[in-house]
């Protein structure tokens, strides 16, 4: 993948229609990511937007370092949101929403029960804290990425990381929930 998108910032630097291709391969998950980190899907589309036209704008200064372009495009929007934040001066808190597409089986309440508490437990945890189990879990970014996103070493993102789950699971233990906990919310 890092040899194709290495190939797409060539183009794109060409010809800024074929950023096109960078933007069809990757809006999906930086949409995901910032609705998961802003909980409001007008906002988040607003921060997916800008995340897009800022990489566009920027994509003849940006330097290729064999890394994923992902990354890059994680980066770019999670400045942007906590900018947004904090022109907005509120935090947005960490809530779960219900579709009425939800099946109400057994087993889905539960997970959706699961769920509630892990994001109640997540509540606990400091903004820098969710944000790296939210990049790693949620949006399956690999350590290097997660580093990457976070400007830090790997070393350090997986520290932080660790500390992170490390609290998260002593605030489910103090919920009195148990059991294994799965990361795919």
């Amino acid at each position: 993948m890092l040899d194709n998108d290495e190939h797409l910032i060539a183009q794109a630097r060409i010809n800024p229609n074929a950023f096109g291709k960078i933007y069809d391969q990757h809006v999906d998950r930086i949409y995901r990511y910032t609705y998961r980190l802003l909980l409001d899907e007008a906002w988040a589309q607003d921060i997916t937007a800008v995340t897009f036209e800022k990489a566009l704008r920027h994509i003849q200064s940006y330097e290729w370092q064999g890394k994923s372009v992902l990354a890059w495009l994680y980066r770019i929007a999670r400045n942007e949101a906590i900018s947004q934040q904090r022109k907005r001066k509120w935090l947005t808190p960490w809530k779960r929403t219900i579709t009425t597409e939800m099946r109400f089986t057994e087993t889905a309440v539960l997970q959706d029960q699961r769920r509630q508490e892990i994001h109640q437990a997540l509540q606990q945890l400091s903004a820098k804290e969710r944000e790296v189990i939210q990049l790693r879990y949620f949006e399956a970014l690999t350590g290097e990425e997660v580093a990457e996103v976070l400007d830090c070493s790997t070393n350090n993102a997986y520290v932080r990381l660790h500390r992170a789950l490390k609290k998260l699971q002593i605030e489910l233990e103090a919920m009195g929930v148990t059991g294994e906990i799965s990361y795919e919310l």
